[in-house]
């Protein structure tokens, strides 16, 4: 199960936030990998940050937005729900690629 958090803005601000939060936990031996994963995919996804908690004990992912109306605040939602739906996979997949 996947708990995601939708933080919007004031009345006045149309911002949004969709988060997937400690999605992964770090292991010891392994921080600098799963940092340069973060890295990588926040650079090649466009709405995502892949991040690690202040905490450095976990991965969390956002996708925050502007939208002008109705209608863009549905296709950024639509759209940040599918990165948050193959985001541990394709986490797992990279964090696996960069250890090899």
């Amino acid at each position: 199960m996947k708990i995601i958090y939708v933080i919007v803005g004031e009345e006045d601000d149309p911002y949004t936030t969709v988060m997937l939060p400690k999605f992964h936990q770090i292991e010891d031996d392994t921080d600098i990998q799963v940092l340069a994963v973060c890295d990588k995919m926040t650079r090649e996804m466009k709405l995502a940050k892949v991040f690690i908690e202040p905490s450095f004990c976990s991965v969390t992912v956002s996708c925050e937005f502007y939208y002008a109306n109705d209608e863009a605040l549905e296709l950024c939602l639509r759209k940040s729900l599918q990165i948050l739906g193959i985001i541990r996979v394709v986490f797992r997949k990279d964090l696996a690629e960069l250890s090899d």
